[in-house]
């Protein structure tokens, strides 16, 4: 898990809004919900349908914590064997 302390510019403060950053990685086996978990927690959304993913894919979800904004950027890898080199 990395912990950044926020800072920069007021240029890119869009970007920089946070207190703190983890960086999460969502890793096992394939089609045991690795993405449905993302979505529904990232995204408050959920569906059915089974879409594989292919190498990985990445959302960001900003929490607050303590009176401090955290920004979690939550990594979604493949599941599949092929895949494996990239975890």
């Amino acid at each position: 898990m990395t912990q950044t302390n926020a800072g920069g510019s007021a240029k890119d403060a869009a970007d920089q809004n946070f207190d703190y950053m983890f960086k999460l990685l969502i890793i096992g086996n394939s089609s045991v919900g690795k993405t449905s978990f993302l979505f529904r927690y990232a995204d408050d959304s959920f569906t059915s349908a089974f879409v594989s993913t292919v190498g990985i894919d990445f959302k960001v979800k900003t929490v607050f914590r303590h009176d401090k904004r955290v920004k979690l950027q939550i990594w979604d890898t493949a599941g599949q064997e092929r895949y494996r080199t990239i975890t």
